[in-house]
């Protein structure tokens, strides 16, 4: 399936749901997260990095939802070589489950499908300069606690896992600040 159609997909879909739940209470939220993980290929960790990253999330029932969410991370010296930068950007959509309703603290398990953009760039003479764009398709999953400060604001911890069929892989956790319409 190419970029245009899935981009086109995600959006009619993330419309839908929005339609549906339209008259729900607490139906939406917006958030933004920071986090910390490893970033690897198969059974090597190119590294440890920040991610930085938002979304937005739609409640389907009291116990489920869906979120879509982009983060970015970038790795230098991966393997400890001094020209060797690994940078990525992955949009991810989830389904998740949320309990039990109407406490102040809420358990989160859920997961989905993402895209990755991983950019590698290697300058390491006598080999060529190398400078490669690849789009990933990985699996999703998280767990964690939302944490309600207000009616409003919600406080996310997550502990999160991305990976992908060529064994490409994201495993950290996350902090985030949401804020429910």
């Amino acid at each position: 399936m190419d970029r245009s159609r899935l981009i086109s997909l995600l959006a009619l879909g993330t419309l839908l749901i929005a339609t549906s739940v339209r008259a729900q209470d607490r139906r939406g939220i917006v958030f933004g997260d920071v986090g910390y993980g490893t970033i690897g290929y198969a059974d090597s960790q190119q590294g440890r990095a920040p991610f930085i990253g938002g979304g937005i999330g739609f409640q389907l029932t009291p116990h489920f939802g869906v979120e879509a969410d982009v983060h970015t991370g970038r790795v230098a010296h991966v393997f400890g070589r001094e020209r060797h930068d690994f940078s990525e950007v992955t949009l991810t959509g989830s389904l998740v489950f949320r309990g039990p309703v109407g406490d102040k603290a809420h358990f989160i398990v859920g997961g989905g499908v993402a895209m990755q953009r991983a950019h590698t760039e290697i300058n390491e003479p006598p080999i060529p300069p190398i400078d490669r764009v690849e789009t990933l398709r990985l699996l999703h999953g998280k767990i964690g606690v939302d944490w309600d400060v207000s009616r409003r604001v919600v406080v996310r911890t997550h502990a999160v896992l991305w990976m992908g069929g060529g064994l490409d892989w994201v495993v950290g956790g996350r902090v985030g600040v949401g804020y429910r319409f």
